[in-house]
């Protein structure tokens, strides 16, 4: 059964009627902590802060009612938890009340109101809706239930949409191994599918498969793959730059994105793989490019040298021969790791030294 759960102060009593009509309408449960309709279990370590969310996370929807005071639990504990578990919310707030608050905070300085309840509900209006930008709903007398039930039916539209959005979504995840048969539509979902951090991580690859196979991904849905959370999408990403990114000749910005994507990056991998990559899409373009690419592994600077012997026989414009000596330079000269073979030599000696220097110091 549906499960909708009443958040406010205790001046929501006056509309709990009206919430569980609108409610039962959608034959729906109401949770509402004045009636004692949380969950709960009594014992001697109980806690009504502990209650209140556990009962959010229970609900299906969340929704937050001001009328003229102020709660703590209902502000400190149960919106917050609400937004950390990602529970749908609605937050309705009495008009008389929300035009107090605008005229308050546009006419007078917070400081100036006296009443601590009062400065806390002028805070909490100010957190939902400008700090936070959720959307707050006025309603006036008489119109509560009107308001409810209003956006309840949005909310539950917004669900069904999101619903057909999966279905159509799981159609074609059924066929992106074969990629052939996708269409101009289903070839959008599957970017949709790619570029959605928490969407399946198989799927997701299976769907950058399926983009580059048609050169289908603009540079949007490229840049944002480059980005992934994702480490294996991020470097399947990067392996295929060369099939996904259809651009010729390449866009000079396009390539300085990729390369801050890899001085950015954690992972040694996604440079490694992006110097091949760079290179087969556009050399003289990745040559420039790569003047900013940060050097700091051995993995990295062998695999350009290596790389960029194999284009040996293409080397006839000048310039791109001066930029591929200068890489070259980079590779043989880079001191950003400091040799650490050297540093552990030195350390050795330094040791070894001090052995010494301690045995001459023994008494004979």
């Amino acid at each position: 059964m549906l499960r909708i759960m009443l958040c406010g102060a205790h001046d929501t009593e006056r509309y709990r009627e009206d919430f569980v009509e609108v409610a039962s309408g959608f034959d729906a449960e109401v949770w509402h902590y004045l009636s004692g309709d949380i969950l709960h279990i009594n014992h001697a370590q109980a806690s009504w802060v502990t209650n209140s969310r556990d009962t959010v996370r229970n609900a299906h929807v969340c929704v937050f009612v001001i009328v003229e005071s102020f709660g703590s639990i209902t502000w400190q504990t149960e919106l917050r938890e609400a937004l950390a578990v990602g529970k749908p919310i609605l937050v309705l707030c009495l008009d008389k009340t929300y035009q107090a608050y605008k005229t308050l905070t546009r006419d007078v300085a917070l400081s100036a109101v006296t009443d601590p309840d009062r400065r806390k509900l002028i805070e909490i209006i100010h957190e939902v809706g400008s700090e936070r930008q959720l959307t707050i709903v006025p309603f006036s007398y008489g119109k509560f239930k009107e308001k409810l039930k209003s956006q309840l039916s949005r909310l539950f539209e917004q669900a069904l949409g999101q619903m057909e959005v999966r279905n159509r979504r799981a159609a074609v995840a059924r066929i992106l191994s074969e990629a052939s048969r996708l269409s101009r539509s289903e070839l959008l979902l599957s970017a949709e599918i790619a570029v959605d951090e928490f969407e399946n991580k198989i799927s997701r690859k299976q769907a950058i498969r399926a983009l580059a196979a048609h050169r289908a991904a603009d540079e949007e849905t490229i840049l944002t793959l480059l980005s992934s959370m994702e480490q294996g999408v991020q470097r399947l990403t990067v392996e295929l730059l060369p099939q996904l990114y259809a651009e010729r000749p390449a866009d000079p910005e396009f390539f300085a994105h990729c390369i801050a994507v890899a001085n950015r990056s954690a992972d040694v991998g996604v440079a490694r793989r992006l110097i091949p990559a760079l290179l087969d899409i556009d050399l003289p373009t990745a040559v420039r490019a790569m003047a900013t690419l940060q050097l700091v592994e051995s993995g990295a600077r062998r695999r350009l040298a290596e790389t960029l012997e194999t284009y040996e026989p293409h080397l006839v414009d000048p310039e791109v021969v001066q930029g591929v000596c200068a890489l070259l330079d980079r590779c043989l000269t880079s001191e950003s790791e400091a040799d650490w073979k050297a540093r552990c030599r030195a350390f050795h000696e330094r040791l070894t030294a001090d052995q010494r220097r301690d045995g001459d110091d023994q008494p004979s």
